[in-house]
């Protein structure tokens, strides 16, 4: 029997916590797929230096240094290597992001790749910035042009796509992506003055101007190296609480702020909407891409409340329990970003064991320059612009400085530094429920906007890290919604090292869990731990007080972790996982077994759909993937020998695409169940003996509340015997089951016949072919093309059951 040929016509479904599609007869049941991929990817946030005269670069060196120069404006260039503020006050250039997230012409290779390892879903990143950089209502249509392009070529390599409105702390003008710098000079804010005044720490001025040259904060920092995962601290500083709190609530927090008479907030959120429902129509007209290529839409990715909630601003808040590097608390902030010098700033580092408090620091700007635009800088915005402040937004001193915005409402004294209204942003002014009461009437409008192209997009939605989602309306569910929630193990994110205790970490900010119970001790407890978080974020989809409520009772929504990954620059574990160790390039064995971990999470009975982070090409030792110091990338071309990176564009055979340049490919490239008749119940797999448990739930033909209503095209025999095949398609990777040999009629061995191109693993060496002992299988047959299974089996009209399947590479542990 060979693998069904199916054509993915229909739309994609979420319902019964599945992604659903119907089959190609219409008669037969809907198919339950798991999507798998990856997100496209870290350099998807900056934009592109001009395109070089074409060249053939000739050794690795120069080879090496044209990826360098195409990984263009990343968070380690600044002003001198890469114009990081003026080009951006210029408003960029036409094709500003084109090449972002992969080059057109390599798209191919690196799609294939993909496939190969068995992934089929893509998580694609577009910044606002990319769509609007040249000012409000001006859009990147070259970029949007490329960007249909390359959507083609993920339809015509089989790929589902969600594209992700993706922002991190805001801007990566506080080291960070998302809004375009307009946006901040429309909130008041002088984006280079950013850093000087500690409202955010910039990754492209850290070894170039320290706060200023300042004495004590460059005493304090550890040499010039940008500290790991310190760029996350941003969202407790100024810049990004100020444009959070301004974006989502300035008509209640900041009444006074307004551009072209409406609400600043406001105003940003409606070019936000209108950029991405723009990008939607071309996408729509471009024809033969919506439903069967991009599936849905995501949220704004990973958003934040700023100051919404906060009620003590002379205090660090209790949720801002990671800190690191200089700390200070919200009025510190506030007279920072007027220019003040301000001591007795908290410096503090978070390692294995938790918060460390370093001691104290002074910062004080360059030339006491504030971080709001002074008076003329706001006029010469609003001409470059084209938007007028209302008369309100009048804050700054008889100089022309100061301006900011919260002094001008009331909630500090710029002349003493006191805080008027310790209350200003708490729960009791006017409702500050930032998820119901802001968050969520902002998704509501862009969803709403979406659907007007995309009538049957999935909203996927990302809420704030771990928190719940909230109850939404059915107009915005629409029978199309999934979550994406995101999980990093943040002890193995902080310090690239793997632990040998840990915490549940979604349990503790869900406050769930005490400390005592949250801690989990050895490798096993670990696992089950993750397992747990994994399972707890999955049952906000099906939760009656939140999105799974509805008019008629209950819905049950499947869950898509938008982002799980981990380091791959990890440093080697002594003594309770604390000792630092020394690191090598290629030994990614620690990577590997912390990858395995959070994946094993993934598998069990919450069977998740996920898009690892990430796969970016451009990813290298020196810099990582380009992103604040991160090296989570999937790939690196130096992790090829030599000349070997022209290999890897040119792969001679299957082990050259599947292995070179991969990282720690044994523990993501794993077999799952991709697409199946029935109800995923169970699958596991273990990575050193290479078995793969799987368990399906066949409700009959007459109960299954999948199919009821269908029936009755069904042809069902009286007498309720098999009237139809179910299936499970199951990924086998080589990489794992690769066989050695052809010959075999041992009762329990599936040899599998070569994938249908007839590629060799290795060139010279033979087809590629996998090689399995089945340890059990229920009822049905298992046959295998390629790196595909099929699992066939009857179903029947009457008598729900459990089918298993339990298989291991032959001869293997």
């Amino acid at each position: 029997m060979s693998l069904p040929s199916r054509q993915d016509k229909g739309n994609i479904g979420t319902s019964h916590s599945n992604f659903l599609s119907p089959a190609d007869d219409p008669a037969d049941p809907p198919v339950a797929h798991l999507l798998r991929g990856v997100n496209w990817s870290s350099t998807a946030k900056f934009p592109s230096f001009p395109p070089r005269e074409s060249s053939h670069p000739t050794t690795r060196k120069e080879r090496d240094e044209l990826r360098t120069y195409k990984t263009g404006v990343h968070t380690g260039i600044g002003e001198e290597e890469g114009r990081f503020w003026s080009e951006a006050e210029e408003g960029g250039r036409d094709g500003w992001f084109v090449g972002r997230p992969i080059e057109e012409d390599a798209a191919d290779l690196h799609l294939t790749r993909l496939k190969a390892w068995g992934f089929n879903t893509i998580r694609y990143l577009i910044p606002w910035e990319a769509l609007e950089h040249a000012g409000p209502g001006q859009y990147d249509e070259m970029y949007i042009d490329y960007t249909i392009r390359l959507l083609r070529k993920c339809k015509e390599h089989g790929f589902r796509v969600f594209i992700s409105p993706h922002q991190d702390v805001f801007s990566r003008f506080m080291s960070g992506s998302g809004a375009p710098y307009w946006v901040l000079e429309a909130f008041g804010i002088n984006p280079r003055n950013i850093h000087q005044t500690g409202a955010a720490l910039v990754h492209a001025c850290w070894d170039k101007e320290g706060y200023g040259g300042t004495e004590g904060i460059e005493a304090a920092k550890d040499g010039d190296e940008w500290p790991d995962m310190i760029w996350n601290t941003n969202l407790h500083r100024l810049a990004s609480r100020h444009c959070f709190t301004m974006f989502f609530a300035s008509d209640v927090f900041a009444p006074k702020c307004k551009i072209d008479g409406v609400p600043v907030g406001q105003w940003a959120q409606d070019h936000y909407t209108a950029a991405y429902g723009h990008l939607a129509d071309r996408v729509r007209d471009a024809g033969g891409l919506l439903d069967n290529c991009v599936i849905g839409w995501d949220s704004m990715n990973e958003p934040d409340q700023g100051f919404i909630g906060m009620e003590v601003l002379e205090d660090i808040p209790e949720s801002q329990d990671f800190r690191k590097g200089p700390s200070p608390t919200p009025i510190q902030g506030f007279q920072l970003g007027i220019g003040w010098s301000v001591s007795d700033v908290a410096y503090d580092d978070f390692g294995s064991l938790g918060h460390k408090k370093k001691g104290k620091v002074t910062i004080s700007p360059a030339e006491g320059k504030g971080v709001w635009l002074t008076r003329d800088e706001a006029k010469d915005a609003q001409r470059r612009w084209g938007w007028q402040w209302s008369e309100e937004w009048n804050f700054w001193d008889e100089n022309g400085r100061g301006g900011c915005p919260w002094a001008g409402h009331d909630v500090w004294r710029p002349s003493d530094g006191i805080v008027l209204q310790n209350g200003y942003f708490n729960p009791g002014h006017q409702g500050s429920d930032f998820i119901n009461n802001f968050w969520k009437r902002q998704h509501a409008s862009y969803v709403t906007r979406i659907r007007k192209a995309h009538p049957n997009g999935i909203a996927f939605i990302n809420p704030p890290i771990f928190a719940n989602p909230p109850d939404l309306s059915e107009q915005v569910k629409s029978g199309h919604m999934a979550l994406s929630a995101h999980f990093y193990d943040g002890l193995t994110m902080l310090g690239k090292r793997r632990h040998r205790f840990n915490a549940d970490a979604v349990g503790i900010q869900r406050k769930t869990k005490g400390f005592l119970s949250a801690l989990k001790l050895g490798p096993s407890s670990i696992r089950d731990g993750l397992r747990d978080q994994f399972g707890e974020l999955k049952s906000d989809s099906s939760k009656q007080d939140g999105i799974a409520a509805d008019s008629a009772g209950k819905r049950e929504y499947p869950t898509l972790i938008g982002e799980l990954g981990t380091p791959f620059d990890m440093k080697k574990s002594g003594l309770l996982g604390l000792a630092k160790g020394s690191s090598q390039w290629g030994d990614y064995k620690e990577a590997t077994r912390a990858m395995d971990d959070l994946l094993n999470g993934c598998d069990g009975d919450n069977a998740l759909s996920y898009t690892l982070w990430v796969y970016e090409p451009l990813n290298s030792h020196s810099r990582g993937d380009g992103w604040n110091g991160e090296d989570l990338s999937l790939f690196s071309y130096d992790d090829c020998d030599g000349d070997d990176d022209l290999v890897a564009d040119n792969p001679p055979d299957l082990k050259t695409l599947i292995t070179l340049g991969s990282r720690g490919i044994q523990s993501w490239c794993r077999p799952y169940p991709v697409e199946m008749t029935g109800m995923l119940g169970y699958f596991s797999f273990d990575m050193n003996t290479t078995r793969f448990e799987l368990e399906i739930e066949m409700p009959s033909l007459e109960g299954s509340r999948l199919w009821r209503g269908e029936r009755e095209k069904q042809d069902i025999s009286a007498d309720g015997e098999m009237t139809s095949v179910g299936f499970v398609k199951i990924y086998l990777p080589f990489i794992h089951y690769l066989g050695s040999s052809t010959v075999g009629k041992e009762n329990n061995r599936v040899i599998g016949s070569p994938q249908r191109d007839g590629a060799e693993w290795e060139k010279g060496q033979g087809k590629a072919i996998v090689d399995l002992e089945i340890e059990e299988i229920s009822e049905g047959k298992l046959v295998v093309n390629g790196q595909w299974g099929l699992w066939t089996y009857p179903m029947q009209k009457t008598g729900d059951r459990k089918l298993t399947l339990r298989i291991k590479k032959w001869g293997g542990v």
